[in-house]
């Protein structure tokens, strides 16, 4: 059972993982696949006995004509019968090709259902609840207003507790043949109160032209704690909360995060911690949520505290009479320290200055010599 307790001013997070190391039982699997179908795990793809009767309609037809094609040409044609052999073998690689394409995806679907049923038993262990895919999660973090057709996938989430939700995450921008999906994992903790908006852009994770964040910030508000945290991270805050910033991430947070086994851009955004990362992880294997524990029980941990304690005095500044923070507190941070302000993407200004060029250069080579 999951325990999430606070001793001490600590979260102390543990997941049970038998669940998924246990084989599933026949019975387990059927009670599963009838919550699956009454639901009670969101959407998911076509059914597995859709590809199979695919399949039987293909081989019927592809067999029934190959044998017509036979039989009327072979009464037309008096050779020999190696003539028709390099038509014979070119038809069964077809059918071949086709029903090895066929079973290797059943046997994807029967691994994804197998995945499902895990998940679902370890939400249920664990008190949480399992989705397979939940259209439009209403987060604040800076992924969850991009693009189109937004949804979580294959993720544990819980109405109460630290850990609210963790898992796959996708949207597509563009449209059409232009349309590209993007892919994310993500964790998404929540905070003992609202905080000024933090970024921590970890930097071993970015590409040749800055962030692999999908938003950029103003370099105005670019704040530096110093070595050797500022090889790993380059933190945002909003202008003028650089104080509220060292406040939020003292040398133990900031040891916390150095020490921590995955590298993950993290956000603070109102009363939200989230993690992102375009590396896969398996929800099915035990590591996957020993390594959640580390970050609950390390970063988190260290954090909650510091978060606790905080109050924003240009917010209290403006509820005169109220100088508590906590439940019922009118407003906790101020408007200007609520959102970072976007910047430029330089990927995309790079992308359009080397288009422009190459329309020059295009325009010039035209031209008579």
């Amino acid at each position: 059972m999951m325990n999430l307790r606070l001793v001490s001013l600590r979260f102390m997070v543990r997941f049970s993982t038998d669940s998924l190391v246990t084989p599933l039982t026949p019975q387990e699997l059927r009670i599963l696949k009838q919550r699956r179908r009454h639901g009670e795990f969101g959407s998911h793809r076509s059914p597995a006995w859709l590809l199979v009767l695919v399949l039987l309609i293909f081989v019927v037809v592809f067999v029934a004509v190959t044998v017509n094609f036979l039989i009327i040409t072979g009464s037309h044609f008096t050779g020999p019968p190696k003539h028709f052999l390099p038509f014979v073998l070119v038809s069964c690689a077809v059918l071949v090709a086709v029903v090895s394409i066929f079973v290797t995806n059943l046997l994807r679907a029967h691994r994804r259902r197998r995945d499902w049923a895990l998940l679902a038993r370890f939400a249920d262990a664990n008190g949480l609840r399992f989705g397979i895919r939940s259209a439009n999660p209403n987060y604040p973090g800076l992924l969850f207003d991009k693009g189109h057709s937004r949804a979580s996938t294959l993720h544990l989430f819980s109405p109460t507790g630290v850990l609210a939700d963790v898992g796959g995450y996708e949207y597509t921008t563009g449209s059409g043949e232009d349309s590209t999906t993007h892919r994310w994992c993500f964790a998404a903790f929540r905070l003992p109160h609202p905080v000024p908006h933090l970024l921590l852009d970890a930097k071993a994770n970015n590409g040749v032209w800055g962030t692999n964040l999908p938003e950029t910030f103003a370099s105005s508000q670019r704040i530096s704690l110093g070595e050797p945290f500022d090889s790993h991270y380059q933190l945002y805050a909003p202008e003028g909360y650089g104080r509220d910033a060292f406040q939020l991430l003292p040398p133990n947070v900031m040891e916390a995060l150095l020490n921590a086994p995955a590298v993950y851009d993290i956000e603070m955004v109102d009363d939200w911690l989230f993690c992102y990362t375009q590396s896969q992880q398996d929800l099915t294997n035990p590591d996957t949520w020993r390594l959640l524990e580390t970050i609950a029980n390390g970063v988190l941990g260290s954090i909650a505290p510091v978060v606790g304690r905080y109050s924003d005095p240009r917010a209290l500044a403006g509820t005169a009479g109220n100088t508590g923070y906590g439940p019922g507190t009118p407003v906790q941070v101020a408007p200007q320290g609520k959102r970072l302000r976007r910047g430029v993407n330089i990927s995309a200004f790079i992308g359009l200055a080397i288009f422009l060029a190459y329309m020059i250069l295009t325009r010039l080579l035209r031209l008579p010599g």
